[in-house]
């Protein structure tokens, strides 16, 4: 569900990478941001590419993740959670009590996942297998639901908002973080970054609202400690 043209979940391991091109059609909107995605040797290479050490210090993953209020014993949905970057910062918050769904459609990355979580010992996180429209969580189900760098990779979004809503529990909140098309950043000029990125931050507020979503607030992410122009943004909705 996410990560490509230097955009990837994995930044550090971006470094480098060479960008893609290709026009975006009508069914699948994403087509683009998901390029290096669509075989499983891609999908392989870049599995083995997301998980450097130093990308939490890069991206300030701690204190983003801190900052989104997460509460002990919450039951938390990574969607889009690639080879598990979020994983030990939700699950520090969230303590043994709660339950972490890392939903993505890609095997290969859920692969990791489960190597990853085996290896801290995590009982409480769950691999979840979703497809394109639909990430397969229980209904009724969520205190919050995370897409880190994901809302710009959903080929289908209408369609899986509405399954992400139907998984909330009555005031659950909806975190988007996503990248500003506006703005270039240290890996992206402004041409690329529109190429990769379909909407900017008003707009798909405007698309997610309108899938029963309520913005409650907003705040700019600093992903690259060297950066001094904020490019990726926070938002967070309510369950309507």
């Amino acid at each position: 569900m996410n990560r490509s043209l230097c955009f990837c979940r994995d930044i550090a391991a971006a470094i480098g990478c060479v960008y893609s091109v290709a026009g975006t059609a009508v069914a699948q909107v994403a087509t683009t941001a998901n390029e290096e995605y669509r075989t499983h040797a891609l999908r392989e290479k870049a599995a083995s590419e997301m998980g450097s050490n130093f990308r939490g210090a890069l991206e300030r993953t701690g204190p983003l993740v801190e900052s989104l209020g997460l509460r002990t014993g919450d039951t938390v949905a990574d969607v889009g959670a690639g080879v598990g970057h979020l994983l030990p910062y939700i699950v520090k918050r969230i303590g043994s009590s709660g339950t972490l769904f890392a939903v993505d459609i890609y095997p290969e990355f859920l692969d990791k996942v489960r190597e990853r979580t085996a290896a801290a010992g995590w009982q409480n996180v769950h691999p979840l297998l979703g497809t394109e429209r639909d990430p397969k969580l229980p209904e009724n189900s969520l205190d919050a639901a995370i897409l880190l760098d994901t809302y710009h990779h959903l080929n289908f979004p209408d369609v899986t908002m509405r399954a992400v809503r139907r998984a909330l529990k009555s005031g659950g909140r909806l975190f988007i973080i996503d990248f500003y098309r506006s703005r270039p950043n240290p890996q992206a000029n402004l041409d690329q970054v529109h190429r990769h990125v379909r909407l900017d931050r008003d707009d798909v507020v405007k698309e997610i609202e309108a899938q029963g979503f309520k913005l409650t607030k907003e705040w700019d992410h600093m992903a690259f400690s060297w950066s001094q122009t904020p490019f990726t943004y926070v938002l967070v909705f309510d369950k309507r």
